[in-house]
């Protein structure tokens, strides 16, 4: 998202006009980490990122349009909003908690704002344009408490915009990870339409243009941290990324586009998921985020044989990770 001198990159994804080439590996990515999990577990990261994205995005088509000058508490999410999608995060006497417990869907409310907040992906603000004075801080505690937030004392986000609740405290995405440049790629303007500035979103694009990145990167990284930061159960997910890291090295190590059949049931059966092998084939049809993954009939064979084309995306993705794992060596 950034050029090597640390400046960003231009909307509409071209690399020759200092767009970012989002088929590299954004794309990859998205295809390689948007995995199958129960719907319920992806409830509140789902919400509470599309609600940061929505609400920037929301602010970015004001300003563009000129119906305001600037950026401002509305392009994040405030206390009262985070209520409103979640309810109250103390509880009342009942037979599962104690009057003044924190709920477990606040925790991992809680956990999924101070991780996107020590990564850089949100920013904490105190007011409309005002960086929160303790955010360093509050990144600086958790990261010495080595672990995102368990009870009632760690709601260390939840807290800060609590104590700027009057003066519209509120959490924002960051601009430093690129997240501006992401929303206007993926609902504003591409380029090549006259007239219009790529990246624009004040509507002028015509909505049957194809959208510069029609992959909702957010959604994903919401199911990522959907997997990873359940104060319950703890990461799951680990043995779908497993068979697809098998099945791209098999593929990589052969043909580099396909595999056979019998070998794919054979890669989720070894991994105690071959209930699994016939419904990804599906959800790759219907899920755009999916890695796509086509059985064709292999020409000739007697008997007929077939195999399974991966999509090369979720190929690329596994070449891009075993690079960077040479790398690191």
């Amino acid at each position: 998202m950034f050029n090597s001198d640390g400046t960003e990159k231009q909307p509409g994804g071209n690399p020759d006009n200092g767009g970012v080439d989002y088929s590299e590996y954004l794309i990859p990515w998205c295809k390689g980490n948007s995995v199958s999990v129960d719907q319920s577990t992806l409830r509140q990261p789902r919400d509470l990122i599309s609600m940061l994205v929505e609400n920037y995005r929301a602010s970015l088509q004001m300003k563009d349009s000129g119906e305001s000058k600037r950026l401002d508490h509305r392009c994040g999410v405030t206390l009262d909003e985070l209520k409103r999608m979640f309810g109250k995060p103390f509880t009342r006497r009942s037979r599962k908690y104690s009057a003044g417990d924190v709920s477990v869907e606040w925790i991992r409310v809680e956990r999924i704002l101070q991780a996107m907040l020590v990564d850089g992906d949100i920013a904490l603000f105190s007011g409309d344009n005002t960086l929160h004075p303790r955010m360093n801080d509050i990144k600086e505690n958790i990261r010495r408490r080595g672990r995102f937030a368990e009870r009632k004392g760690e709601l260390d986000v939840c807290n800060a915009l609590e104590n700027f609740e009057r003066t519209l405290g509120h959490v924002r995405m960051s601009r430093s990870k690129g997240w501006e440049l992401y929303i206007r790629d993926h609902y504003g303007s591409p380029e090549g339409v006259e007239g219009v500035i790529p990246g624009n979103m004040s509507g002028f694009a015509p909505t049957s243009s194809a959208k510069t990145m029609p992959y909702p990167l957010h959604l994903v990284y919401a199911e990522t941290l959907a997997r990873a930061e359940s104060p319950v159960r703890g990461e799951w997910g680990k043995n779908q990324s497993k068979i697809r890291r098998e099945m791209s090295d098999s593929a990589i190590d052969g043909n580099g586009s396909s595999i056979p059949l019998d070998e794919y049931y054979i890669i989720f059966s070894r991994n105690n998921a071959a209930h699994m092998a016939d419904y990804f084939l599906q959800r790759s049809i219907g899920d755009m985020a999916a890695a796509r993954c086509e059985l064709i009939e292999v020409h000739g064979s007697d008997p007929k044989s077939w195999e399974v084309r991966l999509d090369p995306d979720l190929v690329r993705w596994r070449e891009n990770r075993r690079q960077r794992d040479r790398e690191r060596q």
